[in-house]
């Protein structure tokens, strides 16, 4: 049998009972048979040692295993747990208690569960997943105990390895609509504009981003560096038009995931004041938080490869800071994949600056989950930590856009 249970509920209900039990017992030695009475009230004071006695046997003897029908998974989608426990006595077992993980980005149907198992045979109960938030996660079974026949007291159950019965599962993360326009995206853009390093140019017959060929021109866009400009065909037709006769340009620009974020440093007042987040708990907000930090990265990604961008995505991975080229939508399709198992960590380096200075162009946009006072003061360092002349947009936008300055120069 499975239900959801409640531990000081099941303790209260034990007690009352017992007591109920003992006395019943009572009443039944003085107003109808003494002898056999009394001989039924010390039955009735001894059985909750019996119960603990009996309890102690299936300690090492009740065996839990359990199966996860999926270990990544989209925003939305479940995830089935299935828990199997088998008694290794020839008595039924008394309740056995589990517990289930359940974290703010991945969240249990149900956290607690009671069954009990006929001698030798097998139970099973299952678990649905909800994944709401992209990241790791941890599900599967946190605590298992047995109870005692009276619910009074519990034990833990020793045959049973918790590492074992936990699954690590990742969620995708979704690419969130960034419009070209969009502060941090044209800032970065106008740098680039007018970075010398950041050109480079591909063969016509290539098509772009979406698949879209190339054209003897265009009309300008902020980003578009302004040595491609067509001057005589523009001041005919009155607007800017980009050459795109000979050769497609393709401006550089560097996307940075952050690789640290403190939730300990974050000020939750001011983040739930803003209104971006509407976590129920500090926990849940921190996570949508983090998770806002990769989805604008991805939307990032995306609306500089719609423009024809060429774009290398740096994030931390186990052997350091890792870059990912990105030219399509199955480089972004890769990219979500990559961070759906992707955590932050509480400290270390927040900056690939040896890559960065190896990159075609000389701007970056830097998206972090949180503008904390340390990331500030190395922004706003003097020599900005060695990047020499990269120029830096910090995400989130909700911080007035901060800019990098090439070395010497000022910040904005």
């Amino acid at each position: 049998m499975k239900m959801k249970i409640n531990k000081l509920k099941l303790l209260l209900n034990g007690l009352v009972n017992y007591a109920a039990a003992v006395a019943l017992a009572v009443i039944f030695a003085l107003y109808l048979s003494g002898r056999v009475g009394w001989f039924l009230v010390t039955a009735f004071v001894a059985a909750p040692l019996i119960s603990v006695l009996m309890t102690l046997i299936f300690v090492r003897r009740i065996y839990v295993s359990c199966d996860a029908d999926s270990m990544i998974m989209c925003k939305g989608d479940i995830c089935e747990l299935t828990v199997n426990v088998t008694n290794g006595v020839f008595l039924p077992t008394p309740p056995v208690l589990a517990d289930m993980s359940d974290f703010p980005s991945v969240t249990a149907s149900e956290k607690q569960y009671s069954i009990s198992v006929l001698p030798f045979d097998t139970e099973s109960f299952n678990v649905k997943y909800t994944a709401e938030i992209c990241g790791p996660a941890q599900i599967g079974v946190k605590s298992l105990r047995v109870s005692d026949y009276f619910g009074i007291i519990s034990f833990e159950i020793k045959s049973a390895d918790i590492s074992e019965l936990t699954y690590t599962v990742s969620v995708i993360p979704d690419i969130a609509e960034v419009n070209f326009s969009d502060p941090v995206v044209s800032r970065a853009a106008e740098l680039s504009a007018f970075s010398d390093d950041s050109e480079d140019t591909t063969d016509s017959t290539v098509g772009k981003f979406g698949g879209f060929p190339g054209y003897d021109s265009r009309e300008y866009v902020p980003g578009d560096p302004l040595k491609r400009i067509n001057w005589k065909q523009s001041a005919k037709r009155g607007k800017l038009l980009v050459r795109l006769d000979d050769e497609t340009v393709s401006s550089a620009i560097s996307i940075v995931l952050d690789s640290v974020f403190d939730k300990e440093r974050v000020f939750l007042p001011a983040v739930a004041a803003d209104g971006r987040f509407s976590g129920t708990d500090n926990e849940q907000l921190t996570a949508l938080m983090a998770q806002d930090a990769v989805e604008q990265s991805l939307g990032i990604t995306r609306a500089f490869l719609l423009q024809n961008y060429s774009v290398s995505y740096f994030l931390m991975g186990k052997n350091g800071w890792e870059c990912f080229p990105a030219a399509d939508e199955n480089d972004l399709a890769t990219l979500r994949t990559e961070l759906a198992s992707y955590s932050f960590l509480s400290s270390g380096t927040r900056f690939p600056e040896e890559k960065l200075k190896n990159q075609k162009g000389s701007v970056s946009v830097f998206c972090t989950p949180y503008l904390d006072e340390s990331l500030n003061e190395q922004l706003s360092s003097e020599d900005n930590d060695g990047r020499g002349a990269l120029q830096t947009v910090i995400y989130p936008s909700a911080v007035s856009p901060r800019v990098n300055a090439p070395k010497g120069g000022e910040t904005e």
